[in-house]
């Protein structure tokens, strides 16, 4: 038997050891507890978020449209609010597309509904961590991945139905196709972000272009090509976020008016009106109202509101840190080359704050909780703020100081923020009182004991200052999170998680912190589908006056009390809405429309009971979106039968010369239904007379 040697097995190449690394081991370029750590850190926020979805917070207006939108691909493609697609949402239909995907897949439910919510806020977390590890390292991406996860606004959002969570996460990868542009100076990866920002504003419209003047500032102040190039570059791009932001404008306004649905938000029918007037500046502009659909711009305090209560406690924790991050960043890299990294990067996400705060503090925004577009620059400023300042710590000299004194100065902030609101956890002062003390003294005492101590020269008291100066560390690091990570916490109570139409985190003050700052149900109390829970303002007398929602009120009757900031609503219909949809469905209906609804709320209800409903009037209750003459046509075609009025008297507010023709038309031409089994609510029958 002859022995044959065996050759030395071959080093395995860089490409393989990456397919064999386990998923939860870090890259070998980052250190081993990076990855680890950032997974558990995913997890626990995960488990937060997703808690938080027991709270129902689904949208009255916006849910019956989500239903629409996951049974009908024509009402997909337009957002419809109605099956039928007559009138779309007052909103581009970005979010809501995402939300009907989800409810095709696993059935409309509340969880498949708010369940992509919370992936969203989940994977900005990651992306945060991938952007600000790039630029400053793993250590600051994990620090801005946290300050940006423990956010109490960014987690009062991952579980209710507001559009601003994948406005974020789309946001915060625009970043970082744009941190990847300014790297290499190559084109397609600024295009890139530049197309992030276009489907942002799919999502959130205009409010997406206001990083635009940041992700422009940092390429042409700090990409490696000629300013020429720079220039040219930027010029793309946005010529990119303008396409990808206006196609489906552009097809709306190519679709004959007749073939398509009413545009809500407007009174003309005009996509550009919806978005830029009546979403813009009827929310930013002090006193406009577009077309008098009653949604005047409200909120705003000036230039404080960044500063107010309704705001610092949702997305304001880490100020000081943040402020500390950007002057010294910008600061100390004075000398730095033009194509400096982190000296842009500490410009770009200064400039991302600056824009926002100016916008929201000069205009009047309608929610508070719109500032969660301000949360990725406060979350990476800070951790920017942290690291250089413990990187000065730790080389000494008179820089070592800012660190502690920009601790102190964000202990300081969350201890007057706390003292708000004196009863709502109470122990979070105490505890960052105490472990900011701690973690303070303990990093202005080692630098003070190695000096008086310089003669040792013992390995052992190096280690024992090196593990003084790290427990501080992570002692400082504690104090300025856990203030900001209780509020968040708190989100999973019912209690302390806003409404619907406001989601907040913490106590509630006024309509809440985050609550909303103007609904176009201005009026007295709504009368509509006795026992639904969706009020609304019906036919009333002489006067057909629908406006729209009411803060609080819950979608398909769940109707139950959810503290101080509102109620909460469910998929799941009422008994009453399925016997109103009963009755008329066996009194031979119309053959496209059950029945026509004044406004969105009463309209909202029968539609997530499954009826074919004509909403008349749109969210406001005011857009001329069906004439009286096109209401005579559909009852004449039998496409149209009943009409659903209200049962009280009427009351201030009106719809315009339109909703009274409507109303003249009805009233003369349609009797009062009559049948026990209505309890009490007002049908007309056109097809009667």
């Amino acid at each position: 038997m002859t022995m044959v040697a065996a050759a030395p097995a071959a080093p395995l190449s860089s490409a393989a050891r990456r397919v064999r690394r386990l998923p939860w081991r870090s890259p070998e370029d980052q250190p081993r507890w990076a990855r680890p750590a950032l997974l558990a850190l995913t997890a626990a926020c995960g488990v937060v978020y997703a808690l938080g979805l027991r709270n129902q917070q689904v949208h009255n207006y916006y849910l019956p449209a989500v239903k629409s939108m996951s049974e009908s691909w024509r009402a997909f493609f337009y957002g419809a609010f109605d099956p039928a697609a007559s009138i779309t949402l007052d909103k581009l239909p970005g979010a809501f597309q995402v939300q009907a995907l989800s409810a095709r897949v696993f059935g409309f439910s509340n969880w498949s509904v708010l369940a992509p919510q919370v992936i969203e806020s989940v994977l900005t977390v990651l992306v945060m961590y991938c952007v600000v590890r790039r630029w400053l390292g793993p250590g600051a991406g994990l620090l801005a991945a946290g300050a940006f996860a423990t956010m109490p606004i960014v987690a009062a959002l991952s579980h209710a139905q507001i559009s601003d969570t994948l406005l974020t996460l789309l946001l915060v990868l625009a970043a970082h196709a744009w941190q990847r542009a300014v790297m290499t100076g190559r084109l397609p990866w600024l295009l890139l972000s530049g197309g992030w920002v276009g489907l942002a504003f799919q999502t959130k419209m205009v409010q997406a272009w206001g990083v635009l003047p940041a992700l422009a500032l940092g390429y042409l102040v700090a990409a490696p090509v000629t300013l020429r190039r720079r220039v040219g570059h930027v010029a793309l791009a946005g010529l990119v976020t303008l396409a990808v932001s206006a196609w489906w404008i552009v097809l709306v306004l190519a679709t004959p008016a007749s073939s398509r649905p009413y545009v809500d938000g407007s009174v003309n029918n005009s996509p550009l009106s919806m978005v830029f007037e009546y979403n813009l500046l009827s929310r930013y502009e002090a006193g406009a109202d577009p077309g008098g659909l009653g949604v005047p711009g409200r909120g705003g305090s000036g230039w404080g509101y960044m500063l107010s209560d309704q705001v610092a406690g949702q997305v304001g924790w880490l100020y000081p840190l943040a402020l500390v991050g950007v002057v010294a960043g910008v600061w100390w890299r004075g000398r730095a080359p033009r194509t400096d990294l982190l000296r842009v990067g500490f410009l770009m996400w200064g400039a991302w704050f600056t824009v926002h705060a100016v916008a929201f503090s000069a205009g009047r925004v309608a929610h508070s909780f719109y500032v969660v577009a301000v949360a990725p620059a406060v979350a990476a400023l800070a951790a920017g703020g942290l690291v250089l300042g413990w990187r000065a710590y730790r080389r000494g000299g008179s820089r070592r100081w800012v660190l502690p004194t920009a601790v102190a100065l964000t202990v300081a902030h969350a201890v007057y923020l706390s003292s708000r609101f004196p009863t709502f956890q109470p122990w979070i002062r105490p505890v960052v009182v105490t472990l900011g003390l701690v973690g303070v003294a303990v990093l202005v005492a080692v630098p003070l004991v190695r000096r008086a101590g310089r003669s040792s020269r013992s390995r052992r008291h190096r280690r024992l200052g090196a593990g003084l100066a790290l427990a501080g560390g992570a002692l400082s690091v504690a104090s300025v999170l856990v203030a900001p990570a209780a509020w968040a916490v708190s989100t999973v109570d019912r209690q302390y998680s806003g409404s619907a139409i406001g989601p907040a985190a913490g106590p509630m003050t006024a309509g809440g912190p985050g609550g909303a700052r103007f609904s176009p149900a201005t009026s007295d109390a709504p009368t509509g589908i006795p026992g639904s829970g969706m009020q609304g303002r019906g036919m009333q007398g002489r006067g057909m006056q629908g406006r729209g929602t009411q803060d609080g009120d819950a979608p398909g009757g769940a109707d139950r009390p959810a503290g101080p900031g509102g109620r909460v609503g469910s998929a799941a219909p009422t008994e009453q809405s399925r016997q109103l949809i009963d009755v008329l469905s066996r009194r031979q209906p119309g053959t496209k429309y059950l029945v026509a609804v004044q406004g969105s709320t009463q309209a909202g209800a029968l539609i997530l009971a499954g009826a074919s409903v004509l909403p008349i009037g749109g969210f406001s209750g005011q857009v001329p979106s069906t004439t009286a003459d096109q209401l005579a046509e559909l009852v004449a075609s039998g496409q149209l039968r009943y009409v659903l009025g209200g049962d009280g008297a009427g009351r201030r507010g009106g719809g315009g010369a339109a909703s009274t023709a409507i109303t003249d038309w009805v009233t003369g031409n349609c009797a009062i239904l009559t049948d026990e089994a209505l309890q009490g609510s007002t049908v007309y029958d056109c097809a009667a007379s």
